[in-house]
């Protein structure tokens, strides 16, 4: 495929940092989802770039408009990510791109638009295309498609060229008669095959990222209400631990790197948790690291190893102290066992980030003075953090799907304030103002945590 220079790709990230972030040990590189896609085109040699607008967080969104406009004529095709409370902004910069020129693609992804894409098709005439769940197939294809075919805008809906997008999966756009077509959901990627994130294409004149986020897998086998993540990746797959330690050392030739986070839950497989804490042992790894896990089956021994291998920083989901709030939300994990994991923890002295939520279905104000207690239990110290959420019923999660029953009730449709920051619903045990009134209670205990540990 012979690509001219206006055929290239440009895939961006809108702002996603809360200002109170910006340039701390908060601001981290933009979703793994827009590195592995980049990665993967570039090894296809489909000239890509990524745009990046948390590297531009200082200035003005008409300011960062201003740096597509000055690039529009290079670029074919943009692929734009979004989360839920990021979409009003990947919805302006699309607007944005084609009132420059509507002969460009818009292509959006990421979990919002794949749980979201018949709504955002209907509403958003600037969308032409949507990746629903993981991408580097689809978008791949129909990058081919879009650069290949001549003079193909605004034809692309005709019968010829939409036979052609239907054979590849987790595509959704409108067809030739205008009617919303999804071609179904893609098969899981193999991700052990994928390329390392395409880092590189992070421009280092800007601000540059300190924290790197490297996923350890996609999928889940838990259920929690509150996630999206088992919806938008249908099996869970773990990488291999070559994988991984080849990402740690590219990481590392970077230099402007000073710490990495695993995400998502390392132990769900202890096996493959033993084996990811050797390889630091046995390689002699010694950029600082953090994980997410699950802290209620953490054991003395599992402690040790984490110590031994370095680990900075341990967050975990702990949510609430009440075992009926916890089972109905399909969090199945003891609060009693909780403690004792924490305990194994601080034995060896590894900080810990602990995460609640507030008002998840069969919360009542009782269990919610229950956990504060509970909170101010715990065994934490002045290392130690936590940081209580407010339940969000992001699009994919079992919340969003109660949506229409007698569980929950919406009373916030601002996507912009799905972030965990705002009271988004109430249930008919604690309506919205009552809810309001407690997130602002236990976000003053949280700072009271912070006060008192640091005494």
């Amino acid at each position: 495929m012979k690509i001219k220079r206006h055929d290239m790709i440009l895939l961006i990230n809108p702002k996603t940092t809360k200002s109170s972030e910006l340039h701390t040990e908060f601001f981290r590189e933009p979703n793994s989802g827009i590195l592995y896609l980049a990665a993967v085109l570039d090894n296809e040699n489909i000239p890509v770039d990524i745009l990046d607008l948390e590297q531009y967080a200082d200035l003005s969104f008409n300011e960062q408009l201003d740096i597509i406009r000055n690039v529009i004529d290079i670029y074919q095709i943009f692929g734009i990510t979004c989360l839920t409370n990021t979409f009003h902004l990947a919805v302006k910069i699309a607007k944005a791109i084609k009132s420059m020129n509507s002969d460009k693609f818009i292509v959006f992804g990421g979990p919002h638009a794949s749980f979201q894409f018949n709504e955002i098709l209907q509403e958003y005439q600037e969308i032409d295309f949507i990746c629903v769940g993981e991408a580097e197939d689809s978008f791949l294809q129909l990058s081919n498609h879009l650069l290949n075919e001549n003079n193909l805008y605004p034809h692309f809906r005709e019968l010829e060229i939409e036979k052609k997008l239907n054979n590849i999966k987790g595509l959704a756009f409108l067809n030739s008669k205008h009617e919303i077509l999804f071609t179904g959901f893609p098969d899981p990627i193999e991700i052990n095959s994928l390329p390392l994130p395409a880092r590189y294409k992070l421009p280092q004149d800007l601000h540059y990222y300190k924290v790197a986020n490297i996923v350890i897998n996609r999928g889940c086998p838990n259920q929690c209400s509150f996630c999206s993540r088992q919806e938008l990746f249908k099996t869970t797959r773990i990488r291999n631990i070559d994988s991984i330690l080849a990402e740690i050392k590219d990481i590392m030739i970077l230099q402007n790197y000073e710490y990495i986070n695993f995400y998502d839950n390392i132990n769900i497989n202890r096996k493959f948790f033993k084996q990811f804490c050797k390889m630091f042992i046995d390689n002699n790894i010694d950029i600082p690291w953090g994980c997410e896990l699950r802290v209620d089956t953490i054991t003395d021994t599992e402690a040790s190893l984490l110590k031994s291998a370095g680990c900075k920083l341990v967050a975990t989901g702990i949510e609430s102290s009440s075992l009926e709030v916890l089972k109905k939300n399909f969090k199945y994990q003891d609060p009693a066992a909780v403690v004792q994991g924490i305990r194994n923890l601080k034995k060896y002295e590894i900080p810990i980030q602990a995460y609640f939520v507030l008002g998840l279905p069969g919360e009542t104000e009782e269990t919610v003075s229950n956990t504060i207690n509970y909170i101010q239990n715990l065994p934490l110290g002045g290392d130690d953090t936590i940081d209580y959420f407010s339940a969000t019923p992001y699009p994919g999660s079992r919340l969003w799907d109660m949506r229409n029953g007698k569980d929950i009730n919406i009373i916030e449709s601002d996507f912009s304030k799905f972030d965990c920051q705002h009271v988004i619903f109430e249930t008919e045990q604690l309506k919205y103002f009552k809810l309001k009134q407690l997130f602002k209670d236990v976000k003053n205990i949280e700072k009271d945590f912070i006060k008192r540990v640091y005494q």
